[in-house]
């Protein structure tokens, strides 16, 4: 018996057909797979790159913000805050407002124009959205911008995924360091702020960041 012999299966053939495609399908999956995997590695090590230099700063400034007693009412809601995931950088530029060092830092990082604050008063008053100095105005004004710029520049889409998922669900950890932090700087100018007057400006700093991240164009790995 030889070659000539040989009678193919109609139905072997097909199988080895069809398994053949089948072998090709998976290949083209595993490679389509492989690069999406590559892309999201490389990813990762991009925006961990950008995230670095946030967590080095915020470490620092830990540092000097624990051994510093006038700085105890805002670390249980600080430490929250870093506890539930939220990234460096925004937790720094909401901290940013009453240390005038964190601000000037980041702002220095981002070539933006530094902080020069001075603003001081004997008597004490009662808040007033409606009739603020402008010097105050100003600030938490560019307070507010540096928040929402934490997120959108030079942003890190895993980070700006995990930004988004947080802010949406957080109902009262995000609010409270907020609302904390103006009321810890409104405090030291002798200015009283009520909780809910504080709160109320939380909500909205919270918003305009939500608007501004959904406005980005966050890369689908």
């Amino acid at each position: 018996m030889g070659l000539d012999d040989f009678s193919p299966d109609i139905e072997s053939s097909e199988w080895v057909w069809k398994s053949s495609e089948a072998v090709n399908e998976v290949s083209e999956k595993t490679k389509e797979s492989s690069k999406k995997s590559a892309a999201w590695v490389k990813r990762t090590k991009q925006d961990e790159q950008k995230a670095k230099k946030y967590d080095f700063l915020l470490a620092w400034f830990l540092v000097k913000i624990i051994v510093d007693k006038k700085y105890d009412f805002i670390l249980n809601e600080l430490f929250k805050v870093m506890e539930d995931g939220y990234t460096s950088n925004f937790t720094l530029w909401i901290l940013s407002l009453i240390n005038t060092e964190i601000s000037n830092k980041i702002r220095e990082n981002n070539t933006k124009p530094l902080i020069n604050f001075n603003y001081s008063r004997k008597e004490i008053i009662d808040f007033d959205s409606n009739n603020i100095d402008l010097e105050i105005k100003n600030r938490i004004n560019y307070w507010i911008e540096d928040i929402i710029d934490s997120v959108i520049i030079d942003y890190s889409n895993i980070q700006t995924i995990k930004i988004i998922e947080l802010l949406e669900k957080d109902e009262s950890i995000i609010f409270s360091y907020i609302s904390n932090i103006l009321w810890f700087f409104l405090k030291w100018l002798n200015i009283n702020i009520s909780k809910k007057q504080a709160l109320s400006i939380a909500d909205f700093i919270v918003n305009e960041v939500l608007k501004s991240i959904k406005k980005l164009k966050i890369e689908e790995v």
